[in-house]
């Protein structure tokens, strides 16, 4: 029987290089297997300090996004980075057909890119008169450069006739890594178009979204009070809640990704 001599490189915890022989033929897989296993053992892929902060990138350059996600996650062993601070990224075309597809597509997109965990969302406004609209296209709903002055316009003349005001804000966030997998969260707020814009804070359509509890649109609140109650600050605090659980995810999913890595490596070789 011929056989291969493959020498494997092990970098451990301490920085030393240690290296072992291995011999295979036909029964390569499993003495792969075998390599993986022992590797598994060893420090580089376990996590064994526990507050050993893991990169999870916010994929937008609003660093207001990234400023409110820092402030809700902290205390946790996470290093919130954005998009200023990398290179140029290409743009990720929201074309999904719903809020879901989208977060997932930039969150997903930008962990390959990066190879480095990645979260995004979407959100918009549903307006049940009009069948969910403007929907996935809540911030072009006037055309693809509208602003928001622009697109509350269209929203009001198209609801000039109709009674039932009744809308919702939605918001999907996506936790992705680069291998795909992905966490979602997401929720709602209930509530009711006015006919005229009230109060100045916000943006989008905020001075048009009439929130009952409170008694005030969106435009009216202070930016603790919509915080609290919003589409947004809802999929947040759930996140919150349960961000320890992410956080054994994101762990779980990039060693099992490394070791994949390890594996191709091992059988190119």
């Amino acid at each position: 029987m011929n056989l291969t001599t493959s020498r494997i490189i092990l970098l451990t915890k301490r920085g030393r290089n240690e290296k072992a022989s291995m011999s295979y033929s036909g029964v390569a897989p499993t003495l792969i297997m075998i390599a993986l296993l022992a590797l598994r053992a060893l420090p580089l892929w376990r996590n064994e300090d526990p507050m050993q902060k893991i990169i999870l990138v916010v994929a937008t350059r609003n660093r207001g996004k990234s400023r409110e996600l820092r402030t809700f996650l902290e205390g946790f062993p996470v290093e919130i980075k954005d998009l200023n601070d990398f290179g140029p990224i290409p743009e990720v075309e929201e074309d999904g057909r719903t809020f879901e597809e989208n977060a997932y597509k930039k969150a997903s997109f930008t962990a390959k890119v990066l190879g480095l965990p990645a979260l995004a969302d979407d959100s918009g406004l549903e307006v049940k008169a009009l069948e969910g609209a403007p929907g996935v296209y809540s911030a072009r709903y006037a055309g693809p450069e509208a602003n928001d002055d622009e697109n509350n316009a269209k929203l009001l003349d198209t609801l000039a006739q109709v009674t039932d005001r009744e809308a919702r804000f939605c918001c999907v966030i996506s936790v992705a890594v680069p291998a795909g997998p992905a966490l979602t969260y997401e929720a709602t707020c209930d509530g009711a178009i006015v006919n005229d814009p009230r109060g100045s804070n916000g943006f989008g359509y905020d001075p048009l979204f009439y929130y009952p509890p409170l008694g005030k649109t969106f435009g009216e609140m202070s930016l603790e009070e919509k915080s609290r109650v919003s589409h947004r600050g809802k999929a947040m605090m759930e996140l919150r809640q349960e961000f320890d659980k992410v956080l054994a995810w994101l762990s779980r999913r990039l060693e099992e990704e490394r070791l994949q890595r390890l594996g191709g490596e091992i059988c190119r070789h």
